[in-house]
């Protein structure tokens, strides 16, 4: 999605805040609505982040306030209260009908970046606040709450000053923000939330229905923390015949690793989702969704037959680092690091249940309610990845499934989000297709790209073809192609260009399909290789200082123009034919337009050697920019006999 186009989809949402309230004076306090939308802002952040719909109570936003739009504490999950200091930024531009960019009635080339010297100056307001300088104003609301974060800073408490705008990250701001966390530490820290953060955390919510890392509230690390389980354990009865249950209520397995079965109150689930949130499952192979059948069973079970819970869920698979020695009347387990490899929609939707219950209903869960806790201690990483992929063999899992959390599959999607071609790292992880359609976003699966990737891009055709092996790693199969196409070279960008490539030409087979009395003929992956070899050479020829993926994007997105990409493919399949029919090199075998099948008989020697033939030829412009090349007309063209 294009910040402009985000942009857009924000300012509409600020909107429908103002004309949902108009009875709120502070919301239109201007008759112009450009300039309501600054408030507006302030109690987006607050629905968005602070899930807070009564948003008064926060803004301290006045004439005498300066850089102190909201003031207000939090208790995190750890019992810890934080104080937030926020000042926000919004940005009024108009983009007309062609997409341009307007601002203050002059059209501007790019979006706005956060201006260094506005920035500065809030930075030097945070440090007077910081240094209880401040004096007293007419705004109450702000006196109050700066008294009070005063007291608390006094108090060695812990403050987050937040920097809210609809501009883009300016990286000349860097070394204010790194001095300000340095002379503030550690109980004080500055984060920016700049439109592209906000844009990302939107489509995770939005689009994903995953709640990130909110900025309001501290973040714990589930792996580094030491985590204390509450067990649920059978309590010797008044009849001594039934004291030997509370020997029977745990499982160790002492094999390849330690190893516990145990059960846990619906408390305990909560307690953990609370304090750690989605950072639980970052080793699980898919997060939990927010609406689904199974969650709406898992809940209705708990809160209306407690009693039946755990006879009908399979229970929870976690891993940990280090398991104590666990005594048979332990009822607490402190561990090292937890990553819940299984069970991510049993978590989330015990604790949605927990969290919407009165007290008397938690209370009977706790009572009756026992959930199944499988805890294997593991550091190897490798014996990690096997027990989440065969502990979740129940459902269907792609390989793709298991790599989607790595780090370069992370970035590949967020580097999408710059355009309108999202990049779906995991099966199902977008929601709500239609409207992202309406949009004009198109979500493409990770598994869709790799072989014009590896084709086109990498100018590896022969592997291009090993589908199979694309998503396993060297140290899984040692035939696995995963670590040559993602690795830190990997540019999404690259990704995009190949795949339109391999759009054109799959347009261009289908228009002349009928004529096709060959049904063995595909030019993948062979012929999207050979195009590159011809982009390169023509935007040679033409003298243009575009590369490869500036030259198929501009085209790509013109109609008037898309036909050159086109000709470029008819001319690609026209020297692939010519080299291999008109035997300009015995050693080339390649076959002319063979299946994939066929293909695989050949090496990427061999098309290095086609590689240096193409080098050889003077590419024809006139053919490349002729408007009026028709699909009808190819055979023609690829007649060896043509001239």
């Amino acid at each position: 999605m294009l910040t402009s186009i985000f942009y857009k989809l924000l300012n509409k949402e600020l909107v429908d805040i103002l004309e949902k309230n108009p009875e709120d004076e502070q919301l239109n306090n201007h008759k112009d609505i450009n300039q309501n939308k600054g408030y507006a802002f302030l109690v987006w952040f607050l629905k968005f982040y602070g899930q807070k719909p009564s948003y008064k109570q926060y803004i301290t936003d006045g004439k005498d306030d300066y850089s102190c739009d909201i003031i207000f504490s939090n208790i995190d999950a750890g019992n810890q209260k934080w104080f937030y200091v926020v000042q926000s930024k919004w940005l009024n531009i108009e983009i007309n009908k062609e997409g341009k960019l307007i601002r203050k009635k002059k059209p501007i080339q790019k979006f706005p970046q956060i201006e260094k010297e506005e920035f500065n100056a809030t930075i030097k307001d945070f440090d007077t606040v910081l240094d209880g300088a401040r004096t007293a104003g007419n705004n109450e609301r702000f006196n109050k709450k700066y008294a009070e974060l005063i007291e608390h800073l006094e108090n060695n408490g812990k403050a987050k000053f937040i920097f809210f705008t609809a501009a883009q990250y300016n990286s000349e701001i860097q070394e204010t923000i790194n001095s300000f966390n340095r002379q503030h530490a550690p109980n004080v820290s500055l984060e920016l939330i700049d439109i592209n953060k906000i844009k990302r955390d939107y489509i995770e919510f939005k689009y994903k229905e995953i709640v990130s890392n909110n900025p309001l509230e501290y973040n714990y690390d589930p792996e580094d923390s030491e985590i204390t389980l509450e067990l649920a354990r059978f309590k010797k009865g008044s009849s001594e015949e039934k004291g030997y249950l509370e020997r029977r209520d745990m499982l160790q397995f002492e094999g390849r690793t330690n190893a516990y079965i145990f059960l846990l109150k619906p408390k305990t689930i909560y307690e953990l989702f609370k304090k750690y949130k989605y950072s639980l499952f970052f080793k699980n192979i898919r997060n939990p969704l927010h609406h689904s059948e199974y969650n709406k069973q898992i809940i209705e079970t708990l809160k209306h037959r407690p009693d039946t819970f755990w006879y009908f869920n399979n229970g929870i698979t976690a891993i940990t680092k280090l398991i104590p020695d666990m005594g048979n009347h332990a009822e607490k387990l402190t561990v090292k690091g937890l990553q819940v490899i299984n069970g991510a929609q049993t978590v989330y939707s015990i604790y949605k249940a927990y969290e919407d219950a009165t007290l008397d209903q938690r209370e009977v869960m706790d009572t009756d309610a026992r959930v199944s806790f499988r805890l294997i201690r593991s550091s190897d990483e490798q014996f990690n990845l096997e027990i989440t992929r065969f502990t979740n063999q129940q459902n269907k899992i792609e390989d793709r499934d298991f790599v989607a959390n790595l780090d370069t599959q992370r970035r590949l999607q967020l580097e999408s989000f710059d355009t309108n071609y999202w990049y779906e790292k995991r099966r199902g992880e977008f929601r709500n297709r239609e409207e992202l359609k309406a949009q004009g976003i198109q979500v493409i699966p990770n598994n869709e790209l790799i072989t014009a990737y590896m084709a086109f891009h990498l100018q590896r055709p022969f592997d291009a073809m090993n589908t199979d092996k694309f998503f396993l790693r060297r140290k899984d199969d040692v035939e696995g192609l995963y670590d040559e196409v993602f690795n830190e070279h990997t540019r999404f960008d690259d990704m995009l260009a190949a795949a339109k490539m391999s759009a054109i030409e799959r347009l261009f087979l289908a228009k002349i399909m009928e004529q096709m009395l060959d049904t063995k003929t595909h030019l993948i992956p062979i012929g999207l290789a050979s195009c590159k070899l011809i982009i390169i050479k023509y935007l040679s020829k033409k003298g243009k200082s575009q590369n490869v993926n500036e030259f198929i994007h501009t085209l790509f997105e013109n109609k008037e123009k898309v036909y050159i990409l086109e000709n470029i493919l008819v001319y690609s399949m026209l020297i692939y034919s010519r080299l291999w029919n008109n035997k300009v090199d015995q050693e080339i075998t390649f076959p002319y337009m063979n299946t994939q099948t066929a293909m695989q008989h050949y090496t990427q020697i061999e098309y290095e050697k086609f590689k240096e033939k193409i080098e050889e030829i003077d590419i024809n412009v006139d053919f490349i920019e002729n408007p009026d090349r028709t699909a009808s007309g190819l055979f023609d063209f690829l007649n060896p006999s043509t001239d």
